[in-house]
Formats: C-alpha cells, sequence, structure tokens
C-alpha cells in the first residue's frame, strides 16, 4: 500500500493544474499577510499642506500616535481620553467638521479612539440599543467601564435574542469568563484578522480544486477499469487516493499558513498579539481571547474545514463521471455558504451553511464573523452558539464523508 501511496502522491504531483495551485498557495501567502500595510494611511499638516504617508512608515506613525492607549486598559486612561474628547468637541463640535485642526486630532482624538469607541459602545441605551453622544458620556462613566460592559451584554442579548432566554444565560455565564482589564497594543487592526479569514478561504478553493479530478479524471480516461482489474482491490485503491488528497492538504496548509503568520505579525508587530479580542472586536465579545488566541482559533476552525472540504470533494469526484461535473459541483460547494448566508439570510441560511463543509470560510459567513457575533441557533433543546457549530458540524463531516467516498468508488460499476 506504501508503494501505492508514493504513485500516486507523485502522479498528483507531476500534473501542472496541480504545480500551479500550489504555487499559488504559496504566494498569496506572501501576498495577502503583505497587502493589509498597503492600506495603512497617515496624514498630517505642515506649513498648512496636508501630507499622506502610506504602508510602514504610516504604520511606523499610527502606532506612536496611539502610545497613550497601549497597554492596560485602565478607567484612568478611558476617562483621560474622554477629557479630551469634551474639551474640543466644545470647542470645534462635531470631529468630521472642517474647521477641526487635523494636527490637532492627531494629537488629542485619534491616540484615545480605539478605547472610546468601546466606551461609546458599552453606553447604548438598554432599551433602544442606541449608542449617546460622546457629550452625555461623563468621566464617572468612564470609570465604571468594566461594569458596564457586564451590564451591556445583558442589554445587547436581550435585543439580539429576545425569545430566546437561555441564549441569553448562555451568552452572559460566557463573558463573566472573559478577563479584566482588557489589553490593546496600537498596529493589528480587524482588517489583518479578516484577511487571515480570507487567506484561509482561498487555500480550502485551492485544495479542494486539487482533490476534485483525483477519482473522476480516471474514470474518464480508462485507467481506473485497469486499476481495479488488479490485486489491490477497490476499497485500497480508494484509501490510497483519499491519504493521497489528505496528505496534500496538510502539507500545503501548514507550511503556508506558518509562512502567512510569520509575515503577518512581523509586519505588524508581535506585540500586537497581546490586545485582547474585545478591543478590536465588540467590548462585549463572548470570548476570552488575546489576537494571538484568535489566529490560532481561527487556523484551527479553518483546518477543519479544509479538511472536510476535502473530504467532500472526495466524495463528489468518486461520485461523479467526470472531471468537469466533479469541478462544477465543488465549486459550488465551495461558495453556497456564504450565497445561502447573503441571499436566504436569518436563521434558515445560518443552519445551511452550517450544514455544508465548508461553511465556516468565506465572507460574511465566515467564523471570524460569527465569533464576534451573538448568534445562537436552536439543536433541539439546546442553544447553541454558532462558531461551536461551525467547528463541530465539521468535525463530524470528515468521517462521513470519507465512509461515502469509498462506498462510492467501491460501489461504482465497471
Amino acid at each position: 500500500m506504501w508503494r501505492l501511496y508514493r504513485q500516486e502522491m507523485k502522479r498528483i504531483l507531476r500534473t501542472k493544474s496541480t504545480l500551479l495551485f500550489l504555487a499559488a498557495a504559496l504566494a498569496l501567502s506572501v501576498f495577502m499577510a503583505w497587502v493589509p500595510v498597503t492600506y495603512e494611511r497617515y496624514t498630517y499638516e505642515e506649513n498648512g499642506e496636508k501630507i499622506t504617508i502610506e504602508g510602514r512608515e504610516a504604520l511606523a506613525l499610527i502606532k506612536e500616535m496611539e502610545a497613550p492607549s497601549a497597554g492596560e486598559v485602565t478607567p484612568e486612561k478611558l476617562a483621560e481620553g474622554l477629557s479630551y474628547y469634551h474639551k474640543n468637541l466644545e470647542l470645534y463640535g462635531d470631529f468630521y467638521n472642517e474647521d477641526f485642526p487635523l494636527n490637532l486630532k492627531l494629537q488629542e482624538i485619534y491616540p484615545w479612539r480605539p478605547l472610546l469607541t468601546k466606551l461609546h459602545e458599552v453606553m447604548a441605551d438598554p432599551v433602544s440599543g442606541l449608542a449617546p453622544e460622546y457629550t452625555e458620556i461623563s468621566a464617572d462613566n468612564a470609570l465604571t467601564f468594566y461594569d458596564r460592559c457586564q451590564s451591556h451584554i445583558a442589554d445587547l442579548m436581550r435585543l439580539e435574542q429576545k425569545d430566546n432566554p437561555e441564549a441569553q444565560q448562555t451568552a452572559i455565564r460566557m463573558y463573566d469568563k472573559v478577563e479584566r482589564p482588557f489589553y490593546y497594543y496600537p498596529g493589528y487592526g480587524s482588517n489583518m484578522a479578516e484577511y487571515e479569514s480570507m487567506y484561509l478561504f482561498l487555500l480550502m478553493f485551492l485544495c479542494v480544486m486539487i482533490t476534485a479530478p483525483l477519482f473522476c479524471c480516471e474514470y474518464q480516461t480508462g485507467a481506473d477499469d485497469i486499476l481495479r482489474s488488479t490485486r489491490h482491490g477497490r476499497k485500497r485503491l480508494a484509501l490510497v487516493k483519499i491519504f493521497s488528497a489528505l496528505s496534500i492538504g496538510v502539507s500545503v496548509f501548514i507550511p503556508c499558513m506558518i509562512l502567512f503568520q510569520l509575515i503577518s505579525n512581523s509586519l505588524f508587530g508581535w506585540e500586537c498579539r497581546q490586545t485582547s479580542m474585545q478591543i478590536l472586536f465588540s467590548a462585549v465579545s463572548l470570548l476570552d481571547l488575546n489576537v494571538k488566541e484568535l489566529q490560532n482559533l481561527i487556523m484551527f476552525g479553518g483546518f477543519i474545514t479544509l479538511i472536510a472540504s476535502i473530504c467532500f470533494a472526495l466524495f463528489i469526484s468518486a461520485a461523479c463521471r467526470n472531471t468537469t461535473s466533479a469541478t462544477g459541483l465543488t465549486i459550488a460547494a465551495a461558495l453556497l455558504p456564504t450565497l445561502f448566508y447573503m441571499l436566504i439570510g436569518g436563521t434558515p441560511g445560518s443552519y445551511l451553511r452550517i450544514l455544508l463543509p465548508s461553511g465556516g470560510l468565506g465572507g460574511s459567513n465566515a467564523l471570524l464573523y460569527a465569533l464576534t457575533d451573538f448568534e445562537f441557533l436552536r439543536v433541539g433543546p439546546l442553544s447553541v452558539w454558532t462558531p461551536w457549530l461551525l467547528l463541530i458540524v465539521p468535525m463530524l463531516e470528515i468521517p462521513l464523508f470519507l465512509w461515502l467516498t469509498v462506498r462510492a468508488y467501491c460501489r461504482r460499476s465497471m
């Protein structure tokens, strides 16, 4: 069997399309890690002229500008930042007012913005969910920030899950486990986490494209009829192809993701991995994670989804008669979760996207966004947070699709 495995791996890796997909996966790991830095902008005023800096130089200046917010997020820092907001709002009104001096905005408003947007969020009205104006938030409110976080999660869940008391209580219990104080280190933004999620989707897509023709290409050429006549048997041949596909998926995933993480964290700063998830996204995000742990969880979810998608592609390949059908169905399966979530929406769209193996990767349906959301779905008598389903369902589907692959291949008539 080992000899068959080596021969199958050689056959796959000698295919031009496979080599092209592998090269694309490696190139994208560099490109997707580097691109977010190019979007960094820093504009300041000098001698009455606006000067804009881009890229890594802009990122360095942004880090320097936001240095007062760095480290532990204390109520005293929030109160200090709020005092600058109040002083300047009284003088110039709205931050987007053309009369608001740009350099003053950079010196006294932007340094505190990452923290004060969270204070602004948790001060939302418990009934309407609308946040107040900054002028309506007092220093005393800032000093009770963490207490407001605790009350805000209860208020938010009453609005988000008003017909599901069990989900409300589950969310509150989860948030009780989130450690305070939060931490913030400038540099790494939510867009970087989004690019990691996007790259995982592209990586999954490339891997299933390699997998799609593994069985059916030999159906078309007639090579499978010859192979079935040998002493190795159908089941052994099926297992060899399965292990080959999974080996390629794992071999692509691990080095590509390591390279992606090394580049992105080196560009944005390794210290940024200590930033709390609650500062990067919602102040009442339900998991006690920092950026490092969030990256690892997204990567783990992406790996599980990739393996489940490869197993599904193997089943499609074993069941189809030609590569055109197998490739088309594989592409559809990769894209359908995003389409279901966008076009159908609501609870039906969520269930459909969860049941498909690629449901944890894509656009707005990705695991990253589920981790920052407060959606609970009913599974029998239980209310389960959506991210847990996006992790558990693909794990259950892996052995199911592997069994279906072997069954479809062994039962195929010559």
